[in-house]
């Protein structure tokens, strides 16, 4: 009795938790098995093409990256694949095209494989030598995908895939045109934030209606501010969800009060580097009080923070009252903020506010540096005191600015301080990370016997020994271990440690440990055996960095006996 084919719909179900499942190799196999197969497969294929090993770089093959990128490329004339990759793509990244394009020119057999035949024609070649000009290339491309991308959805009536757009470069003239073709566009990551502006906008917010995110690395130019802000404004009002500066940039106070217009939708806003006039116009935010997500950086080159201490308090107290009335807050960051504690306390005690994440690392503690910080120090407590009441955290990460592990005036957590305390109440926390903080010997044990959700814990500190293991081998969902601290492990004691946690569920856990003794350094032999354990009975590692004394080195102290 012949076999039934089956439905469609099970092959469409099939490919989609293959695609889930980033089954690459899987999905590769069930396009060839029929045609009708095939195209189902082969879009959820390159809808995921972005997360390949080839394309991130995990395995590098010259060949192979620049064979997809082929593809999708020659897909867009409609005459030269079998099927229309380019408009199964969801995030098209022409940054990773560009990287593709500079590395392939520099092996002549690649070259050759990409050249060949039909792409001839979107190759931008100089004299004398008639070498590929990549950013010259790709633009070509790129107008290419994007002309076939909305010429397909006007010829099919249906949508295309793409949902975001990323690139190093983009021509300010033509980024315009390349948005109004892609209307399924969401999502915007540039690495120059100036090749935006009004035109990019408008295009934006007549052909791209679920556009909600943009993302810059840096945005640096004379008119930056102004700039930024005509774009915010030109959008569709209430429309952007996320914005992200990760890099320099010049933003002030006409762009952070132009978001304003984006008070009610915006849900994630990540300012790194602000500069100077950027920090002190924080509060021309006050309306943005829909926000799920929020972290501020200041530019690390300039020396905000004294200026916010030296008379400044009203900035800073504007600032506490933006962010304690965005009762949706989850997630709070402050990086090398020098002076966040008489900010984050009211935050922390605004009883509608429930974080789930907080970090707050590079800040310096005044009230340890003089005689009159009496101020400093009640903020501290106060802080810690709130963090307490906070018990939905999963996440915390605490450090102060501070180089050493062991440096006086660091980040000390002592055995019943109000912050030892506090994060001993966050029964829910999964992450802690500690590493920038001098962690009491009681303390970790006490964390360790808490905190019994801990997947993540990274703690630095005091001396440690063998003592530690009983008390963190009871951490069930540990994934990952990272002693930042000056340690004295033996070697049977690390092989018992190695061996509690060699339990159902454990698997894949991953050990740091940075500080060992030099003397105290295992034998080969040793540390093979460790790494084995790691390895066959784990499925993780575990890295040993050595530490030398004066006059004293070991060859051991080169090695970190990592898989």
């Amino acid at each position: 009795m012949a076999s039934e084919p089956l439905p469609q719909e099970i092959i469409l179900l099939l490919c989609e938790e293959l695609a889930a499942r980033r089954d690459f190799d899987t999905l590769f196999q069930c396009s060839l098995v029929s045609r009708r197969v095939a195209r189902i497969a082969l879009e959820k294929l390159y809808s995921i093409q972005e997360l390949s090993l080839v394309s991130t770089g995990e395995t590098y093959n010259r060949l192979k990256w620049s064979q997809l990128w082929r593809s999708i490329i020659l897909s867009s004339t409609g005459n030269d694949t079998a099927y229309p990759y380019c408009v199964y793509v969801r995030h098209l990244s022409f940054g990773n095209l560009e990287e593709c394009l500079y590395d392939i020119i520099r092996i002549n057999a690649v070259t050759d494989s990409f050249s060949e035949g039909p792409m001839q024609q979107f190759l931008v070649k100089v004299p004398p030598l008639q070498r590929i000009e990549v950013k010259s290339t790709m633009v070509q491309c790129v107008d290419s995908i994007t002309q076939y991308i909305e010429k397909f959805a006007d010829e099919s009536e249906t949508a295309a895939a793409l949902l975001h757009l990323e690139g190093v470069y983009f021509p300010h003239n033509l980024l315009p045109n390349w948005i109004s073709r892609l209307r399924t566009l969401k999502s915007l990551r540039i690495r120059d934030g100036s090749v935006i502006g009004v035109e990019a906008a408008r295009a934006i917010s007549e052909f791209c209606p679920n556009f909600v995110d943009l993302t810059c690395f840096y945005y640096q130019s004379s008119s930056a501010d102004e700039d930024l802000a005509a774009f915010f404004q030109a959008l569709r009002p209430n429309s952007l969800q996320s914005f992200e500066v990760i890099s320099q940039n010049s933003i002030g106070r006409q762009a952070l009060a132009a978001l304003q217009a984006h008070a009610m939708s915006l849900r994630s806003l990540i300012l790194g580097s602000l500069p100077p006039k950027g920090m002190m116009a924080l509060g021309s935010l006050s309306s943005c009080t829909a926000l799920e997500t929020l972290s501020i950086e200041p530019d690390p080159y300039d020396n905000v923070g004294d200026m916010l201490m030296e008379g400044k308090e009203d900035v800073l107290k504007e600032i506490s009252a933006w962010i304690s009335s965005c009762k949706s807050l989850r997630h709070l960051s402050f990086n090398f903020f020098l002076n966040p504690l008489s900010v984050v306390k009211d935050v922390l005690a605004t009883p509608d506010i429930r974080l789930q994440s907080l970090s707050i690392v590079g800040f310096v503690d005044h009230s340890t540096d003089n005689d009159d910080a009496t101020g400093d120090d009640d903020a501290a407590e106060a802080t810690w005191t709130a963090l307490g009441k906070q018990e939905d955290l999963k996440s915390l990460t605490l450090g102060l600015q501070n180089d050493s592990i062991n440096a006086i005036g660091g980040l000390t957590i002592n055995q019943n301080s109000s912050l030892a305390n506090s994060i001993l109440k966050l029964r829910k926390l999964t992450s802690l990370n500690l590493m920038q903080a001098y962690v009491e010997l009681p303390v970790i044990s006490q964390f360790s016997e808490a905190l019994t959700d801990l997947a993540e814990f990274s703690f630095g500190g005091e001396n440690v020994d063998d003592s530690i293991f009983g008390p963190l081998s009871t951490l069930w969902h540990l994934k990952q271990l990272s002693i930042n601290a000056p340690s004295s492990f033996t070697y049977h004691g690390l092989l018992d440690f190695i061996q509690k946690l060699a339990r159902p569920g454990q698997e894949g856990i991953k050990i740091d440990i940075l500080y060992q003794h030099g003397h105290l350094a295992f034998d080969p032999d040793e540390t093979t055996t460790l790494r084995n354990m790691m390895t066959q009975q784990l499925k993780g590692r575990i890295d040993i960095t050595y530490t030398t004394y004066p006059g004293e080195v070991h060859e051991e102290d080169f090695d970190d006996f990592s898989d």
